[in-house]
């Protein structure tokens, strides 16, 4: 008999890290990442019986990976939230670009910056050829970046910001920058330091820019910002694209 494999969320927490096989934790949790909500709230995005939901959230407590609080002003009403975060999920190994860069690396030697961004690469490629997926990891490495090279960005508002990064970009070699201004803005970049030797892999990569991206955004605009690559080199593009939503 074929038993079907779950996938597996890795969540990092002040104990250390957990790996979630539980497709109703995982829900819970990925729900959890978006705000904080009531029982009864997940009760209905889960669309799970209220027996079934209290034995996931009390293990989900007792594990510390989520927080229960009070509302101060109805003592009946308990909010939860996320204590945790996510690291990596299992994925279909990938290997064409991990043997891909492997080959190339003989090539690169005395180049230093062909042979430093191929061994970038190759690290986390090879994370994905072992079906790990890193790109939560990498998104939240991103964010911490941003925030800390947000105070050397000086534009207050949407547009200059936006151009200030895109200059900021080019000059320290992440790729050419050109904003889409519009309803819902985004970014292109060509020649992307991340991804622009990637194949087609039939997925987005540039996770560790969309972390950098939003991070700057709501440090300097003191917004809530939500970076999301639709378009890269390893979907097939000549570019990669990502959509600007501000709340």
């Amino acid at each position: 008999m074929i038993v079907q494999r779950e996938d597996v969320e890795i969540y990092s927490t002040k104990k250390g890290m957990i790996a979630i096989d539980s497709p109703i934790k995982n829900r819970i949790l990925q729900k959890l990442q978006e705000k904080e909500l009531t029982f009864e709230e997940l009760i209905e995005v889960c669309g799970k019986a209220k027996s079934t939901m209290s034995v996931h959230l009390n293990d989900l407590l007792a594990s510390g990976m989520v927080y229960k609080r009070v509302d101060p002003n109805d003592r009946r009403k308990k909010y939860f939230g996320i204590n945790s975060d996510l690291l990596a999920s299992s994925r279909t190994p990938v290997n064409v670009h991990y043997n891909k860069i492997l080959q190339s690396i003989p090539s690169a030697v005395g180049d230093k910056y062909t042979f430093l961004k191929s061994l970038f690469h190759l690290v986390r490629s090879g994370m994905e050829s072992c079906g790990v997926d890193t790109s939560p990891a990498l998104k939240k490495i991103g964010r911490d970046v941003g925030r800390t090279l947000a105070p050397r960005f000086k534009a207050r508002d949407a547009a200059a910001l936006l151009a200030e990064v895109s200059a900021f970009w080019e000059k320290e070699g992440l790729g050419h920058v050109t904003v889409l201004e519009g309803d819902v803005p985004s970014i292109v970049v060509d020649d992307c330091f991340d991804c622009s030797a990637m194949p087609d892999i039939g997925r987005t990569q540039c996770s560790l820019d969309e972390g950098i991206l939003e991070a700057i955004i709501e440090e300097k605009l003191k917004v809530q910002c939500s970076i999301q690559e639709t378009e890269c080199y390893g979907t097939g593009h000549d570019h990669c694209k990502f959509i600007i939503k501000i709340f």
